[in-house]
């Protein structure tokens, strides 16, 4: 018996080694798939946020995009109205320089003009039928010479005789000159709803 109770107990013995390796191997396993879950799970959150950023940074590009779009547009269309109100002014013109007004203006301008060209002698350029106007304004001025010219609008151009400086002084150089000041201005005004 001795032997068979030997025998039994090594059987017993291999059967709980077997049993406790196989738990033990068991417990390796589902370690592993726990772990491996785990991984699964954060992989599988990590490339949800990665899509997530993905997409809201396109959507915010989109979004830039259409912002920039849409301000190009705005842009387009003040820079059309603008032109439309100074083509408008322009077309005006003619009409305002028959007026007592542009004459009142254009002596006050010529005298400005000349007190700039203080000491340096100078031409003078306008219309026709501002000449006797301009020549009234430039009397006390020996060195300066009065011309009519079919090239200048109303207003006048100055021009010293030794080509150091000319002035336009005509209302569409002066319109240009005002243009991009106007143009935010008024831009400005039908924005708040005032034009």
């Amino acid at each position: 018996m001795a032997l068979a109770d030997l025998i039994a107990r090594l059987e017993q013995d291999a059967d709980a080694q077997v049993r406790a390796i196989a738990q033990e191997a068991d417990e390796q396993v589902r370690a592993i798939e726990a772990t491996g879950r785990q991984e699964c799970e954060r992989r599988a959150a990590q490339t949800l946020d990665e899509r997530r950023a993905e997409r809201q940074a396109t959507l915010r590009r989109g979004l830039a995009e259409a912002r920039r779009a849409a301000r190009a547009r705005e842009l387009e269309a003040g820079e059309a109205l603008v032109g439309r109100i100074l083509a408008r002014t322009r077309s005006l013109f003619a009409e305002a320089a028959g007026t007592d007004a542009y004459r009142e203006s254009l002596t006050g301008l010529s005298a400005d003009t000349l007190s700039y060209l203080e000491a340096v002698p100078c031409r003078i350029r306008c219309r026709a039928v501002d000449v006797a106007l301009v020549s009234a304004a430039a009397s006390s001025r020996s060195d300066v010479t009065v011309e009519a010219s079919d090239d200048i609008g109303p207003g006048l151009v100055a021009d010293a005789i030794d080509l150091s400086v000319t002035i336009d002084q005509t209302l569409d150089a002066r319109l240009t000159r005002l243009a991009g000041a106007l143009a935010i201005e008024l831009l400005a005004e039908v924005r708040d709803g005032g034009g």
